[in-house]
């Protein structure tokens, strides 16, 4: 800013692009009447260059307009300059909008941190699609006589593009008669993009959650392998974001607990004196389960790929239960033996064969994708997937999210949902972080409140028979 006089401000500028500078010195007058800036450059590099900022009402807040006249006359190169610097001004603005825009945001979120607890408002879930048979599936549905190119360039065509909101859903009501309106967001990844390019998954979820931000979102929760990042890369997403975020993992390692607490007693087995072995032990629903468990069951064995992190949860769990505490590497023998299997790992396909399950047992599958393969019969078990909540009212996905009935919900959805119905816009469940008894009792109530609980049983997308359980 060089002067200003009551409306009129004189500002110099510098910008540059490509290794090209251009400076300039503008008369800017401020409009209050009509929300407007008009600008005019008055010497510097552009000859003619004026134009408008235009600040007007939206359905989704404001917008805020840039209306840019620009002209180059320099002999001979004109043809080329024209375009050139023309392109050059339009990324500049860009920029300040984008700073505009994400100026205004934190200030939002700043200002709920200080109290302001209008500010924001409501939820969004980061999902994303499990394998390219799922991509494929989805596609075929928005578009029925759509034809699947080449995995190879499907592939590299799904790696660029960016994440988007694809649903809102308005008007969800609580049990308790509360409404809360929120959103779906696809992260566009699909898990074995994370052994590739483990940066991009997260650059992608990072810019999922930064959409909900523009929408005043009061909680993201990350739906499947997008709550597993901050293990892989030891970068947290929230670190990156305004918006408070959630992993979903407290409500559902609730939800794992109620299904075999309910399948014990449909099956008239003893929880005290069973043997339950833990697949995925050190994940963060796991390590929840296991705190719990370990003050239940007889033997608990815990089971992981990390034998660091299995060593650790092993000597807690050993230090404060009652329950003999086994740690294991994954194998037939350890699984055979098990009265109850809880299996809490995320992979990207199923990789436990139903043969090694002892007959008269109980599987509790809450994995994303299955870890057991859903085309697998046994009828001498009792398998089911513990990741399912009962939702209050149905929620319509416009994409197939492998879920058996619109009032069905995954647990990690569920509590983003929860949490917004109580305004506790907070990191409920962190990255990475410790899902403790009580975190898991708290969640639980609140969920009961507002209509969530355990679904009933299902397994490959139906509903189980009582008679079969």
């Amino acid at each position: 800013i060089v002067r200003k006089n009551h409306n009129k401000i004189t500002t110099r500028w510098h910008i540059q692009v490509d290794s090209v500078p251009i400076r300039w010195v503008e008369e800017d007058t401020l409009d209050l009447k009509q929300n407007s800036i008009r600008f005019k450059a008055v010497e510097g590099d552009l000859t003619h260059f004026e134009g408008i900022w235009k600040l007007k009402d939206h359905s989704e807040g404001n917008e805020l307009i840039a209306n840019v006249k620009l002209k180059i006359d320099i002999p001979v190169i004109k043809s080329f300059a024209q375009p050139y610097i023309s392109k050059m001004v339009t990324r500049n603005f860009e920029a300040i909008l984008e700073g505009l825009e994400s100026r205004l945001i934190s200030l939002r979120y700043l200002s709920y941190k200080k109290g302001d607890t209008n500010k924001i408002a409501g939820f969004g879930i980061i999902g994303h699609l499990y394998n390219f048979f799922h991509l494929e599936k989805t596609l075929k549905l928005l578009n029925p006589d759509f034809k699947m190119p080449s995995h190879e360039f499907m592939g590299r065509l799904f790696h660029v593009t960016p994440s988007f909101k694809l649903y809102d859903i308005k008007n969800f009501q609580s049990k308790t008669g509360q409404t809360v309106n929120g959103c779906f967001i696809v992260a566009t990844f699909i898990p074995d993009m994370l052994e590739s390019d483990i940066w991009g998954v997260f650059s992608k979820v990072v810019k999922a959650c930064k959409i909900a931000e523009k929408y005043g979102i009061g909680i993201v929760t990350l739906g499947g392998f997008a709550s597993l990042l901050s293990d892989k890369t030891e970068h947290k997403v929230a670190s990156e974001i305004n918006v408070p975020l959630t992993t979903g993992s407290s409500f559902t390692a609730a939800l794992v607990l109620d299904g075999i607490d309910r399948a014990c007693a449909m099956r008239s087995v003893d929880l005290a004196k069973a043997k339950v072995v833990l697949i995925g032990g050190t994940s963060e629903i796991g390590r929840g389960c296991a705190r719990v468990l370990s003050k239940q069951v007889k033997e608990l064995t815990v089971v992981s790929l990390s034998k660091e992190k299995l060593k650790a949860i092993c000597a807690e769990l050993t230090r404060d239960r009652k329950a003999k505490i086994i740690p294991a590497m994954l194998s037939q023998y350890v699984v055979e033996d098990a009265d109850i299997v809880v299996i809490t790992a995320n992979t990207s396909a199923s990789f436990l064969p139903i043969e090694w399950f002892k007959g008269g047992s109980i599987v509790c599958d809450a994995g994303y994708p299955k870890s057991v393969n859903y085309h697998a019969k046994r009828k001498d078990i009792f398998i089911f997937s513990g990741d399912l909540a009962q939702s209050p009212m149905p929620i319509d996905f416009p994409i197939d999210m492998g879920l058996p009935d619109k009032n069905i919900i995954y647990g990690s959805f569920a509590e983003g949902i929860i949490l917004a119905l109580e305004k506790r816009f907070e990191g409920f469940s962190p990255e990475n972080g410790d899902i403790t008894p009580e975190k898991i009792d708290l969640i639980r109530e609140l969920g009961k409140k507002h209509g969530f609980t355990f679904a009933d049983f299902y397994w490959s997308g139906k509903l189980l028979e009582p008679k079969k359980i």
